[in-house]
């Protein structure tokens, strides 16, 4: 699988750092502010100008990624939304990784077939970044070289039985939850489960302040959920594994914070298949 890469310029990285960084100092005002050496720029090949990235992309900081030798663990990171931007649909999948001579399952598929630019699954440090050779390779635990990683086509189908002698690892998808802290957004999540509504705010009345920029993305950008929850500070959404989700940043942006399961970042499977993680 081969897509077109789009790229931000070095200056228009640091406006986009920059502009994060104010949202998260109004977000957390007595963190200290963030570095901006530390803010993930996330253009998801989406982008090559500020402008583009302004309507489409994400700004993180991964606090910690936790994954433990069976592959379970933990992960916290804030996250961005600049106004009117918009993070893609996107969900986190059951992986499992094969014995390179396996046969694969007809109702499963390459990662490498599925997601552009997939190499294999790679080793993390705890603060979330990738850990690289000398040469600043990514170094892979399962490399696609040795091994085939792959999910069910559907996401759900578990893997058959009488072949499970071929799985040398199972990483579980990613299940996930919000918690707005700044400004407010859209979240498109069929499957979602609202935990927490301060009182007052009703999750499925969208304000008509909002309801333009969903109409505009809908019509531009690949979206499938139908059920759209108004997110908005002090609020608590849960998103079991294989939730189809894409969130849009409000009128002032959106801060919000995750707590999940083991990020895998590199199998993720957006709906946009332009898309490079």
């Amino acid at each position: 699988m081969s897509a077109e890469i789009k790229k931000l310029s070095t200056k228009a990285q640091a406006a986009a750092a920059e502009r994060y960084a104010a949202l998260y100092k109004k977000a957390l005002p007595g963190s200290g502010g963030i570095e901006k050496s530390r803010i993930e720029i996330a253009t998801f090949n989406r982008s090559s100008t500020l402008e583009e990235f302004q309507k489409v992309g994400l700004g993180l900081e991964t606090v910690v990624i936790f994954r433990d030798e069976s592959g379970l663990g933990h992960t916290g990171k804030i996250l961005m939304n600049l106004p009117g931007q918009l993070l893609l649909e996107h969900s986190h999948v059951d992986t499992f990784v094969l014995r390179k001579e396996a046969t694969l399952p007809d109702e499963f598929i390459k990662l490498s077939e599925l997601i552009n630019g997939f190499r294999g699954i790679v080793q993390y440090n705890s603060d979330g970044s990738v850990i690289c050779d000398p040469t600043g390779n990514p170094q892979y635990i399962y490399p696609e070289t040795d091994y085939q990683t792959v999910q069910a086509k559907d996401g759900l189908t578990a893997y058959p039985a009488g072949q499970t002698e071929d799985i040398v690892k199972i990483f579980p998808g990613k299940s996930e939850t919000f918690k707005a802290i700044y400004g407010d957004g859209v979240l498109f999540a069929d499957t979602a489960q609202v935990v927490y509504t301060p009182p007052g705010i009703n999750p499925d009345q969208i304000p008509e302040k909002l309801l333009p920029l969903t109409e505009e993305v809908r019509n531009e950008q690949a979206i499938t959920t139908k059920r759209m929850i108004y997110l908005t500070q002090g609020m608590n959404v849960l998103l079991p594994k294989n939730t189809r989700h894409a969130f849009l940043g409000g009128l002032n942006g959106c801060v919000y914070l995750e707590f999940s399961t083991p990020s895998m970042d590199e199998a993720d499977r957006y709906t946009d298949k332009r898309v490079i993680r």
